[in-house]
């Protein structure tokens, strides 16, 4: 499954660019690791590093937008076809 970057960042698949630049510049505020000496701050910042590299750059964000959406209509369908079942399993 594809990481969730809106989620990590916090922010939902509408957010704006600008939204998504505010967003990281936060974060990495709370999370640096020269800043914040937690073990797991670091996880996170990189996480959230990863996720403003593909959703901060137009290009990158629209491709991840199609992977997403191609996702979303694989799980749709797989819902599909199980109600389909459930409902012929029935009868």
């Amino acid at each position: 499954m594809i990481k969730d970057y809106y989620k990590i960042l916090g922010l939902e698949r509408t957010a704006s660019t600008a939204e998504i630049h505010k967003r990281y510049k936060d974060l990495v505020k709370i999370y640096h690791p020269d800043l914040n000496k937690n073990p797991q701050a670091l996880e996170r910042f990189l996480q959230i590093t990863e996720a403003f590299r593909v959703l901060g750059d137009l290009e990158n964000r629209l491709d991840y937008s199609l992977i997403l959406f191609e996702q979303d209509m694989i799980k749709e369908e797989a819902r599909r076809i199980y109600r389909m079942r459930k409902k012929k399993n029935k009868k």
